[in-house]
């Protein structure tokens, strides 16, 4: 299939028809709909062909997309999928590939275009989105219309801040009294050990989470050389803003420190029972989407 480009993904900003598109792209092949223990489990869809039963027609995905689809087995589940959307400054670090792609447009598309996947299965799902300045939570609901209520909201999103603390995290475990499956997205940065308590508070209550790492190239390639200047957008006061280094000199370092700051996360939720995805935002959402799907489903 042809996936969209960074250039196309950034310049689109009508999130209800993006989303749609690329769940569209995504729905053929892949798996949709069954819980079982930690993870999203789907059941194969492909477009009708003749002689197929027209018991087995997807009518409620046909009201939606007006194409055909065949349901090939015929397993029927609900859950309620919670959407975790870190809105830290850090989340709105822009692509040097296409640098008006950041992380969190691209989180932002990649919920939509689940939520759409949702709604094909009939499962129902919420949003919430924090930074340490503000909240915005959307209640569980389900179908178009809840779809473009989240699109709306997510359209509205901005990155600032830093990850709340305990106390401004308080009055949001309320949202997960009920039993769901949460979905959280970050790029996982930070000054201690703040968003691994989270997933850990969660993980005890009963609610682990599949998590969805976002990060640039950059971060993972540091291709840069000579002086360079390093910005903290969560800048707090044990913290320096900015820090001057020699990259060429730094490379190595980094590259290393890096890999044993990975290796310590997908430890951590290893340990948990939760696989770490973790995707550059120069690829293609479909791509990811799929990765996400196959990794946290099983082929029926």
């Amino acid at each position: 299939m042809e996936y969209l480009s960074p250039k196309t993904l950034a310049s689109c900003r009508d999130l209800v028809w993006l989303s749609r598109h690329i769940a569209e792209g995504v729905m053929l092949g892949v798996q949709h709909s069954q819980r079982r223990g930690t993870g999203l489990e789907f059941h194969q869809y492909r477009g009708y062909q003749a002689g197929d039963s027209i018991r087995h027609i997807d009518w409620k995905l046909f009201a939606r997309s007006d194409r055909y689809y065949v349901r090939e087995t015929e397993q029927e589940s609900r859950m309620h999928v919670c959407f975790v959307l870190d809105t830290s400054a850090s989340l709105g670090q822009a692509s040097f590939v296409e640098p008006s792609l950041n992380k969190l447009h691209y989180a932002k598309c990649w919920i939509a275009s689940l939520c759409w996947l949702l709604n094909a299965q009939g499962d129902s799902y919420s949003l919430l989105a924090f930074n340490s300045s503000r909240t915005v939570y959307v209640p569980e609901g389900q179908g178009e219309s809840h779809q473009r209520q989240i699109a709306l909201q997510l359209q509205q999103l901005d990155a600032s801040d830093h990850w709340p603390d305990r106390a401004q995290l308080a009055p949001l475990w309320q949202y997960f009294e009920r039993p769901c499956q949460v979905v959280l997205l970050s790029d996982f940065f930070e000054q201690g050990n703040e968003i691994g308590d989270f997933v850990a508070r969660l993980h005890a209550a009963g609610r682990p989470c599949l998590p969805l790492q976002l990060l640039i190239e950059a971060e993972q390639t540091f291709p840069f050389g000579g002086e360079l200047k390093l910005l903290n957008p969560e800048v707090s006061a044990s913290t320096p803003a900015t820090l001057e280094v020699d990259a060429e000199r730094q490379r190595q370092s980094y590259l290393d420190a890096f890999a044993h700051a990975q290796s310590e996360l997908k430890a951590r939720f290893a340990t948990q029972e939760c696989s770490l995805q973790t995707d550059l935002i120069e690829q293609p959402v479909e791509k990811s989407l799929r990765q996400f799907i196959q990794l946290h489903g099983r082929l029926c």
